[in-house]
């Protein structure tokens, strides 16, 4: 070999020589890099590849709504105990279809099924579990077109407000599952103390049984799915009461539920639908083999779920709307304004307003007001309504008349209506429940539609005097809501960190809107919203037996809890007992010297 190819190798060789130290250090951090990194791919590329264990299915299709038949939904059967639930399209009338109303009777079989079927489905693994999800995150992605048609047929929503409100927020909801919920349920350690440091402490979480959800009808796909997804993965058997209002909907779509679990061989009565009228729903809440209740509701009806379930001291968890302010800094760049006038819009106008954490309240700062009431007013009175338009129909015509006293008495007292303000006779569906899209500027805190949800397409803006959080927190804390919160202003604004802390609410979103709800972070609400959460490692714990699990960390050397002679029953020595209990607890929870005397009572006593 040439001298000139050996000089490069013997450059080298001395210059690892030389740097030793330095090269054992960079190899080590590329070596803990690649392991951090290969940990973070390794469980993606698993969940790529366990997309195998998914299986089709198929579901019969739905039945298509009837041309002819129309029909007011409020007239939807005679609302009685033994009457049928008749469905009809919100938005056209058209007739869909009949839907036996459940029985007490009929509401203790499903429970029964359900408890049945439970035993053998808590004893599935976190494995066969995330199969049944993945076939049912696989029949969702494949039929996404079909579920949004039968959800804003049943429910009023256009395909577009579907596809966002129905679709992506569950299909997130089982990516999340099938990533993070097994972690979240595996036992989890917790610290022991100095005089325990024998034991290991443990708290596992397990299946409550029979679990109920009662969800509403905004959002028919999501509000029962969700809960389903939840109560499957924590090993529960699951009864969803599901609002009349979209019975026909439901129907079809516990089919889709349960062809998962049949995909792989499960039993499918795990899932059980009931829907009625309001007086069988209190079989449900008072059932004594219901473990644990969701109620998504009405503040009114949600005391009356509290009230039937304290009789079987079930526990509840209620979400109950709210009054959502989005704020406003004068911090916010002007260049933002029209990101933030598209915002207001899609959640405002989402549904047709019918939105839990739907924005119900702009509060703006005396800087950007006048143009945020500018760039809205003409998009606003822009909007188009109908069933394959921009703003679909609302479930019922049941809260015109509220909604249109709400608008007139702001106006009486000095509100500026600049669009909408009524309902509308659509020309091409006469029989569908429209209300025009409606814009109130300057509405002030102390007007009834500033403190009663609205829950329609009703746009309302507040003024603030200024930026201070004392002013911001006077007019977005003033209702008695406290669900969700939007705060948009630059990051850097010291006005910014003590209205996140004041804000009377259960979610924020900084310069967003409810993104907190597509992250799996816990849902719930304060207040007059409810309490409780779902959603994120805190909604599937909730559904669990929590057991805490004291177990000997060296049981293997024979270390285990004795009980001292000094305080072995019957005690020999009230006094020697007192001054050895006493020399324990100041080993175990005093300063330096006091663990010295401590320890001298415990021998002396001994």
């Amino acid at each position: 070999m040439c001298s000139s190819s050996v000089e490069p190798l013997r450059t080298a060789w001395l210059f690892l020589g030389e740097h030793a130290l330095f090269v054992q250090v960079t190899l080590a951090v590329a070596v803990l890099l690649t392991t951090y990194y290969l940990g973070r791919i390794a469980p993606c590329i698993h969940e790529i590849c366990s997309t195998s264990a998914s299986r089709d299915y198929i579901v019969s299709p739905a039945k298509s709504p009837d041309s002819e038949t129309t029909f007011d939904k409020l007239s939807n059967g005679t609302n009685s105990d033994n009457a049928d639930i008749h469905c009809y399209a919100p938005a056209t009338g058209q007739f869909l279809g009949v839907v036996h109303a459940s029985t007490p009777d009929e509401i203790d079989c499903a429970v029964a099924a359900a408890a049945d079927a439970q035993r053998a489905w808590a004893e599935t693994s976190f494995s066969e579990r995330r199969a049944v999800l993945r076939s049912l995150m696989r029949f969702i992605l494949n039929h996404g077109r079909e579920i949004c048609r039968i959800a804003a047929l049943d429910s009023g929503k256009t395909l577009v407000d579907a596809q966002l409100g129905e679709i992506l927020v569950t299909v997130e909801k089982i990516r999340w599952t099938l990533k993070h919920g097994e972690q979240a349920l595996r036992p989890s350690r917790r610290p022991t103390n100095l005089l325990l440091s024998y034991k290991r402490n443990t708290v596992h979480y397990e299946p409550m049984g029979v679990i109920a959800a009662l969800v509403s009808w905004n959002y028919p796909f999501h509000n029962m799915m969700g809960p389903i997804i939840s109560a499957l993965f924590t090993g529960n058997a699951i009864v969803v009461k599901v609002s009349e209002q979209t019975a026909w909907s439901s129907a079809w779509f516990l089919d889709v539920a349960r062809g998962a679990l049949e995909a792989h061989g499960h039993d499918a009565r795990v899932i059980q639908m009931v829907a009625c009228w309001p007086k069988a729903a209190a079989h449900i809440t008072s059932h004594p083999h219901i473990r644990h209740i969701t109620f998504i509701g009405s503040q009114s009806v949600a005391r009356h779920v509290a009230a039937s379930a304290a009789k079987t001291l079930t526990p509840v968890v209620a979400e109950l709307g709210g009054k959502d302010p989005f704020i406003v800094l004068d911090s916010a760049p002007p260049a933002d304004l029209p990101r933030i006038v598209e915002i207001i819009l899609r959640g405002t106008f989402q549904a047709a307003g019918q939105n839990c954490i739907g924005i119900e309240r702009v509060i703006a700062a005396a800087g950007h007001y006048d143009k945020l009431v500018e760039m809205l007013a003409s998009r606003v009175q822009a909007l188009r309504l109908g069933p394959d338009a921009d703003v679909g129909a609302m479930i019922s015509k049941q809260s015109f008349d509220r909604l249109e006293a709400l608008i007139a008495d702001a106006v009486t007292h000095g509100a500026r209506l600049l669009a909408g303000g009524k309902r509308y006779t659509h020309p091409d569906y006469p029989k569908g429940h429209y209300f025009q899209p409606t814009l109130l500027v300057d509405v002030s805190p102390d007007m009834e539609i500033a403190q009663q949800e609205c829950f329609g397409p009703v746009l309302t803006l507040l003024r603030a005097p200024s930026s201070s959080p004392e002013d911001v927190l006077a007019i977005a804390n003033a209702p008695d809501f406290g669900l969700g919160a939007s705060v948009h202003g630059s990051e850097r604004d010291p006005s910014m960190a003590p209205i996140l802390r004041g804000l009377k609410a259960g979610m924020v979103a900084v310069n967003d809107f409810a993104v907190y709800y597509a992250a799996q972070l816990p849902f719930g609400g304060v207040a007059g919203s409810g309490y409780g959460r779902f959603a994120g490692e805190e909604g599937l714990r909730g559904i669990c037996n929590l057991k805490s699990v004291c177990e000997d960390r060296f049981a293997w050397l024979g270390i285990r809890t004795a009980i001292p002679r000094p305080v072995q029953y019957p005690v020999a020595s009230q006094d020697k007992g007192w001054q050895f209990a006493q020399g324990v607890i100041e080993v175990g929870y005093g300063g330096l010297w006091t663990k010295t005397k401590g320890l001298r009572k415990i021998v002396d006593n001994m």
